[in-house]
């Protein structure tokens, strides 16, 4: 029954209580037709019973005639007046006997015995004729127990089958209700409960789950919108992926971008050691030339040479490893020096030209399981936004301090600046998309928005605090994986 549709599921729910009613109906049926023929049994007793008593009445009556003209003295007169008693006897004898049967030979013994008596009337016939009455009344006093009996049968019998129609009425009724109870309850708990997980994996799908799909259980309506419900978590899960490829992808390109508008400024950076690597050389090959060098002086100028170089070699090493390609996966990472890594690159961009760039990195912090891109993501957002509120406060001396520290379970990076903040009425929407104080062509208000959503793919929580004209701090909290806590 479960594996079909709600329109099938009705029409057999109504089959059932039909062939039910049906049965029902039919039990039912067969005892009141038991019913009805012991009150027709009841019935023909009934007038049989009035038959007898008028039968009963006319042998007492006759009986009474008899007794009073025993004594009479005109026997021929008595004589006439009992053949009339005889004659109404008789016939209600006879009509009894065609009823019960078992009367003939005493209707015959009386009708004999009237006509002896009715052709020599004398005591003698009187005696005999009373004496042939007292033994029709022994018989019809048989008769009269034998038909009180089959009353108090029938009557009997017809009790038992009223009780069991009113018992078999009432056990129906009973389990009639008691079926189309269990079977609702067990259909609507089962279809509420059903709903109930619909509605609450809809729910988590709405917030971001993308688990395990619902197991499907049904084949009726509800079966069809929890494959579907399935379907879409599928189809949301294989967007969610391209959207996280696409966006890693863009944010590679954006690094590479980036790469590549600061390359003037690298350049700028590499050019100064590499002028002053060719100064040294120079002057060794003149010293050599007019034999002025010395070992001592030779070695200084050595050192120096090898000083710049290898501000070149970690300056070329430092945009190499910003560039590579991260993985998508949570991997172990030292968040000092990722946070860095993404300091030291992200100075060379322009906006940070005469800003401060400052450090405060605890020691010892524990490694962070989370997605490194995500965080080098999160950051440069941060740090870009706290350029942008510096731009043009260059008489405040304009700093960011980047800090890292552990708190309780979890490692806190902040970023803060003394900016001019953010108005307290701004500062409740600054993670709504599309939100941004910004200028036109300046921001498209999904950074903050971005940002929040990859922090807490990786498990963790961001906050913005802030006082108008005071500056503002992004704290980015971080969670410790469970098996570093000690």
């Amino acid at each position: 029954m479960w594996g079909a549709s709600f329109s099938q599921k009705g029409s057999r729910i109504l089959g059932g209580l039909v062939i039910y009613l049906v049965l029902a109906t039919g039990i039912i049926g067969w005892e009141r037709k038991q019913l009805f023929d012991a009150v027709n049994q009841l019935e023909v007793v009934h007038a049989q019973e009035e038959q007898q008593l008028a039968v009963n009445f006319a042998v007492s009556h006759a009986i009474l005639t008899i007794n009073e003209n025993y004594f009479s003295e005109d026997l021929a007169a008595a004589a006439r007046l009992l053949n009339l008693e005889i004659d109404g006897v008789v016939s209600k004898l006879d009509r009894m006997d065609a009823t019960f049967g078992g009367l003939g030979d005493s209707v015959a013994s009386l009708k004999r015995l009237n006509a002896e008596l009715q052709r020599d009337p004398s005591r003698s016939a009187i005696a005999d004729l009373r004496e042939q009455f007292h033994k029709l009344v022994l018989r019809l006093d048989s008769m009269t127990l034998g038909i009180r009996q089959q009353k108090a049968e029938l009557m009997s019998g017809y009790r038992d089958v009223f009780g069991r129609l009113t018992a078999e009425l009432f056990v129906l009724m009973i389990i009639g209700v008691t079926l189309t109870g269990i079977v609702s309850s067990l259909f609507f708990r089962r279809l509420s409960r059903d709903i109930g997980l619909v509605k609450l994996r809809a729910g988590e799908i709405v917030r971001g789950y993308r688990g395990a799909p619902l197991t499907v259980t049904r084949k009726d309506e509800l079966g069809v919108l929890m494959s579907a419900v399935n379907d879409m978590e599928a189809e949301l899960r294989i967007r969610d992926n391209q959207l996280e490829l696409s966006r890693q992808q863009h944010f590679h390109t954006e690094k590479m971008a980036a790469v590549g508008s600061l390359a003037a400024a690298v350049a700028h950076e590499i050019n100064n050691p590499l002028a002053a690597i060719v100064g040294l050389a120079e002057n060794l090959v003149v010293d050599r030339k007019q034999g002025m060098n010395s070992a001592r002086s030779a070695d200084h100028q050595i050192d120096l040479i090898l000083e710049q170089a290898r501000r070149v070699m970690t300056i070329t090493r430092q945009i190499g490893e910003f560039s590579l390609q991260r993985p998508l996966e949570p991997t172990y990472i030292d968040l000092n020096t990722l946070v860095k890594s993404t300091c030291t690159f992200i100075s060379f961009d322009k906006r940070f030209r005469g800003i401060a760039l400052k450090h405060e990195f605890a020691d010892n912090l524990p490694a962070l399981f989370v997605v490194s891109d995500h965080i080098v993501q999160v950051l440069m957002n941060v740090l870009i936004n706290a350029a942008d509120a510096l731009e043009g406060r260059e008489a405040f001396a304009p700093s960011i301090v980047v800090s890292t520290r552990p708190e309780d379970a979890s490692v806190v990076l902040t970023v803060s600046d003394n900016g001019p903040g953010i108005a307290s009425e701004n500062l409740g929407r600054v993670f709504d998309t599309h939100f941004t104080t910004k200028p036109p062509g300046r921001g498209s208000g999904l950074g903050l928005s971005l940002c929040r959503s990859l922090v807490q793919q990786d498990g963790g929580g961001i906050e913005v605090q802030s006082v108008y004209g005071q500056g503002a701090t992004v704290r980015i909290i971080l969670p410790v994986p469970a098996e570093t806590v000690h």
